[in-house]
């Protein structure tokens, strides 16, 4: 059964059907996102729908499992060879501590469900991998220019930066200088962030999952190549591409027709 908002309907996009339709361009990318109650959570939708992404989102006192039967290719996605993308939201407190973060991101991982984790919801990836995430000082609202590493240069999530900078908004006060074994760093802070050395984890892709997380804030307008790295990001997990480099930019019809946005319904039952 396609998954529907609380009131039946599905918010926004459009469908292919039939042996002859043409995905992707007929296929909007769907993008299930995990409210973690935060003042930035419906920036991010705005976002997504900007991108022509069809947004459900599910609040996270519901059940893990309800957001995994939501997460549920579609026929059409089946036949486009698309999948549903799984966005944790930013969020306050610790990931440990934020409903069914920790179980869904663990139970995505596991069955390999693109997953992208901004944030809180990055830190709960950390936590997930086998790392720590810890104090490391509070940053609110601000712009910093964070280093990106080899392998960020050569990933496919932020080659839509060819090579130029990376500015990016911080709202945080927890993180990690220490990624565990299963994740690769793409960015972090450098030493005129006032971070000390070896600065902390600002990007990362799991070495074996479909999964991308993120500790700054993409949808800020502190972050000015955010959009286009939402489009990256989304539209590879999206069609399962790997990490390294794609030879050309994501498609333009990837992420279906820009569409003015609107809000989706919240989901708010639980099981």
């Amino acid at each position: 059964m396609t998954p529907a908002t609380a009131s039946g309907r599905r918010a926004g996009g459009t469908a292919a059907t039939g042996p002859g339709a043409t995905p992707p361009a007929g296929v909007p990318t769907r993008v299930v996102l995990l409210d973690n109650r935060d003042s930035f959570v419906y920036n991010l939708v705005d976002q997504f729908a900007s991108l022509g992404a069809d947004i459900e989102v599910y609040r996270n006192h519901v059940s893990a499992q309800r957001v995994l039967e939501a997460l549920e290719p579609t026929a059409a996605e089946r036949e486009a060879g698309r999948r549903p993308v799984l966005c944790l939201s930013p969020g306050p407190g610790h990931p440990r501590t934020s409903g069914c973060l920790m179980e869904l991101v663990e139970a995505g991982l596991e069955r390999g469900i693109p997953m992208l984790g901004i944030c809180l919801g990055f830190q709960a990836m950390v936590e997930a991998c086998g790392g720590t995430i810890a104090p490391v000082g509070p940053v609110h609202g601000r712009s910093d220019r964070v280093e990106v590493t080899a392998q960020g240069r050569a990933d496919a999530a932020l080659s839509v930066l060819d090579g130029a900078p990376l500015d990016v908004a911080r709202y945080h006060s927890l993180g990690t200088r220490d990624l565990p074994e299963d994740l690769i760093c793409l960015a972090r802070t450098g030493n005129a962030g006032g971070q000390g050395a070896g600065g902390i984890a600002m990007a990362a892709r799991h070495r074996s999952a479909p999964a991308v997380g993120l500790q700054f804030h993409p949808e800020s307008v502190l972050t000015p190549q955010g959009p286009a790295l939402l489009r990256a990001i989304i539209t590879g997990l999206a069609a399962g591409r790997p990490g390294a480099r794609p030879t050309s930019a994501p498609s333009a019809h990837a992420m279906s027709t820009p569409r003015t946005p609107t809000t989706p319904p919240t989901k708010e039952t639980s099981r």
